[in-house]
């Protein structure tokens, strides 16, 4: 239903625009900083997607969706997940430029931008989960780190959270 009524606005970007156009413009406030969307939903919903973002003045930058092709396909144990996938081509493509990880503690994002850091050394600067309902997920994610400590991360609550993280490491 949510797709009948148009792009979503409201709570769930509450501050997340502001903090994309901080991010772009990085420290000096003019870096320009490029913003790359790496989703797992499928490519039929770019236009949605673009919208969605326009709409809520996100900082513009290329959407990476996955095919419709990849649902029905079987992956095989050792395949990488589409979004890893992605954004390893896209640190392949600018080896000079380091990164910012953002996204969503319910899904698989944590294993993959763990993965990629590793794959990535010193050019990952700092991991940030969207925090989800589920506790027993929240539990998991937050296991992962408590190990994994050499990049910063944190586990937003609130978009001003993630916003004076990111100041207080100089990456705004």
């Amino acid at each position: 239903m949510l797709f009948l009524r148009g792009p979503p606005t409201g709570n769930l970007t509450e501050g997340a625009a502001d903090f994309y156009q901080q991010l772009h413009q990085g420290k000096a406030g003019d870096e320009a900083n490029p913003i790359f969307y790496v989703s797992h939903s499928p490519w039929n919903l770019y236009r949605y997607l673009e919208l969605f973002l326009a709409t809520n003045n996100f900082p513009k930058g290329p959407i990476l969706l996955r095919s419709m092709s990849s649902f029905t396909r079987r992956r095989k144990m050792d395949d990488k997940p589409q979004k890893q996938k992605e954004i390893t081509g896209i640190l392949n493509t600018y080896p000079n430029l380091s990164f910012i990880l953002i996204g969503d503690s319910g899904e698989r994002d944590a294993d993959i931008y763990i993965e990629i850091s590793k794959l990535f050394p010193n050019r990952i600067k700092a991991i940030y989960l969207r925090s989800v309902s589920d506790g027993r997920r929240m539990a998991r994610v937050s296991n992962l780190f408590t190990v994994y400590k050499n990049i910063p991360f944190l586990m937003v609550n609130k978009t001003e959270d993630a916003i004076d993280h990111a100041q207080k490491h100089g990456f705004m």
